[in-house]
């Protein structure tokens, strides 16, 4: 015979533990496609100045405004 106390306990853990679970996987992919650009970004920036030295030359000057 099945307890029907333990079977609704068991319910609502699965119903609240699959919620999570969906709430983590967004999270993770989110922070996954940041963390991707953001390595992207970075490796066409040190490549770029590598290959192309001259054109970061200033680079800080023009962002402050100078």
């Amino acid at each position: 015979m099945t307890n029907p106390w333990m079977s609704a306990w068991l319910s609502a853990a699965n119903r609240t533990t699959g919620a999570a679970r969906g709430q983590i996987s967004d999270e993770m992919s989110r922070a996954k496609s940041r963390m991707m650009q953001d390595w992207q970004k970075a490796w066409i920036e040190t490549w770029m100045a590598m290959w192309f030295p001259w054109l970061n030359q200033g680079a800080t000057s023009r962002k402050r405004g100078k």
